[in-house]
């Protein structure tokens, strides 16, 4: 449920005509209890914020400016429920803050720190797994936020839809340190859905560019193959790229996805980790979801020759106490294999063997 606030205003158009404008305010507060089987060669117990959902709060709003065409804006900002510290690097405003023009035939335009296409395009699919690929590798749950972007979202034609972006660098000197541009495409029929989407980052968060597309968000120690396995050298560009979607059969939703991502490290090594993800979310009553998934990393170093990967899985029962609140248990395994030498769920520590799980307990209220 979001708070509503409305105002009446005015606008030109050959004389004076009324104009409606609404900002929405909403978010959703998050937080368990986890328990880790192996962080560091010993199990721990973590008081938890976001079990179920990363904590928000956020403005939206529009202006109604006649012929189908708004003007739009949104202010989001995320924070821990556990400590009320700002998350995203402690931004204000770090999910999202961006204001653009709204088109029922031409479709969205919108300027700001915004979403690039693979997360909003196959993003959906990794949410619905209860689960990350390890290091958030290919950037489907989210971590990484584009600055100084341009993004254009077309209108449904034939059950097809467009997106573009690019982030601007803001070095004077070299337009391409620290850009960022991303595109992808997505067809919805029924109960079938399906889309591609491809990003590239060149130089993120190069210090050469600190006010460029990719913040310092790039540095976060979740993000575990932004430094190269030779030398420790940053990423010269990551590239992802993927395809993935849902198919509905009754109350079952089937999810399907692959990604392929390569880093070209600052030292010239190269690292391409490959993702495909399998999920399956049942609804068994109109209060209880059951989720369960299975996900396969495989990497390759060229230059040491290395080729690490990972197995997971995962399994999640949701239960709505009403529309806006919920509590849900999540169970996670993860099993490193080939030249993986460690396991690590995301958002925890590395294990101290090739195995870990993790079990965590949360609820989740929207307003």
């Amino acid at each position: 449920m979001t708070g509503t606030m409305v105002v009446g205003g005015l606008l030109a158009a050959q004389g004076a005509a009324q104009a409606q404008s609404s900002v929405q305010v909403y978010g959703l507060l998050s937080a368990g209890i986890g328990y880790v089987s192996d962080e560091g060669n010993g199990s721990r117990t973590h008081a938890l914020s976001g079990t179920n959902q990363n904590p928000r709060i956020g403005f939206r709003g529009q202006e109604d400016l006649g012929n189908g065409t708004k003007a739009i804006f949104a202010l989001e900002n995320g924070f821990n429920v556990m400590t009320g510290t700002a998350s995203q690097s402690g931004r204000l405003f770090g999910r999202q803050s961006y204001v653009g023009l709204s088109s029922n035939d031409k479709g969205t335009l919108t300027l700001g720190r915004q979403y690039e296409a693979v997360k909003d395009l196959l993003g959906p699919v990794v949410i619905a797994s209860n689960g990350v690929h390890i290091g958030d590798n290919d950037n489907g749950y989210n971590n990484l936020r584009v600055q100084n972007a341009v993004k254009y979202v077309s209108p449904n034609i034939s059950n097809l839809s467009f997106t573009g972006l690019y982030g601007f660098s803001e070095n004077p000197a070299d337009s391409n340190r620290n850009r960022v541009y991303s595109m992808g495409a997505g067809y919805k029929v029924d109960a079938f859905s399906w889309a591609v989407a491809y990003t590239k980052m060149d130089r993120p968060n190069s210090p050469d560019a600190p006010n460029g597309a990719i913040g310092n968000d790039y540095g976060s120690s979740l993000l575990i193959f932004n430094k190269s396995a030779v030398k420790g050298a940053g990423v010269d560009s990551q590239a992802i790229a993927g395809t993935g979607g849902f198919y509905n059969v009754g109350r079952t939703k089937f999810g399907a996805l692959y990604t392929n991502v390569r880093y070209h490290y600052l030292d010239q090594s190269n690292l391409t980790l490959q993702n495909v993800d399998l999920n399956v979310n049942h609804k068994l009553t109109e209060a209880l979801n059951l989720g369960a998934s299975y996900f396969f990393t495989t990497g390759k170093y060229d230059v040491i020759n290395k080729t690490p990967k990972w197995h997971q899985v995962n399994f999640q029962a949701d239960y709505f106490l009403s529309k806006r609140t919920d509590v849900a248990i999540t169970w996670s395994y993860q099993k490193a294999a080939g030249d993986a030498t460690f396991a690590r769920v995301f958002g925890f520590g590395a294990s101290g063997g090739k195995t870990q799980s993790v079990l965590i307990v949360g609820m989740r209220h929207y307003f």
